[in-house]
């Protein structure tokens, strides 16, 4: 349905003989719809959880993140909005527990996740795709920007905690554990193959 609405919204704004331009747009308008429709899916998901806050925070730092360090894509539109959908959900099921139990122990083991988090980020980002190969200047800029966003949001979160702001910072947090486990999927996909994802 996106693919159609793209395809329709790219004629209007292109001559009907520049197929070029066509392709542009309609990818340009496909990328754009996908991504509200994943924000908008996210915000209902956080508030039927009763954790809009949450949910925005963690999408916004997990897509921060992976703007620049890559990873897992799913082969069609469909699998990746389910994906989507039943990893929002574990997310936010996760953060609500870590949420309700009121230990310095969980904190500090979130806190050493994180950390380790950042240092895989550091080690195996950027991952690109078929679709969009970095060549050596672009992986150098975007692992600076993964090191740097990560590292950002790793002091925004310790930063929330300590503010007493712990669903803000759990959420940030985890928005760095899933960037990793997506980076993980990806490598695994890398070396044996689209077969065990």
């Amino acid at each position: 349905m996106i693919k159609l609405i793209s395809s329709k919204a790219a004629c209007l704004l292109c001559k009907e003989d520049d197929e070029e331009s066509f392709e542009l747009y309609k990818y340009a308008i496909y990328i754009l719809i996908s991504a509200i429709f994943h924000i908008i899916t996210v915000i209902l998901l956080g508030i039927f959880f009763n954790m809009p806050i949450e949910s925005i925070v963690f999408y916004c730092s997990f897509i921060a993140i992976r703007k620049f360090a890559g990873g897992y894509h799913a082969k069609n539109s469909t699998r990746c909005y389910l994906f989507s959908i039943v990893s929002s959900i574990i997310i936010l099921c996760s953060i609500a527990l870590i949420n309700s139990i009121n230990s310095c122990v969980v904190m500090i083991m979130l806190t050493v996740i994180e950390l380790f988090c950042v240092v895989l980020i550091f080690m195996i980002s950027p991952l690109d795709t078929e679709n969009n190969p970095l060549n050596s200047n672009e992986k150098k800029v975007y692992r600076k920007n993964a090191c740097i966003i990560s590292i950002g949001v790793f002091l925004l979160s310790l930063l929330f905690i300590v503010l007493n702001l712990k669903g803000v910072g759990v959420s940030l947090g985890i928005g760095i554990v899933m960037s990793v486990f997506v980076l993980i999927i990806r490598k695994i996909e890398m070396v044996f193959g689209d077969k065990y994802v």
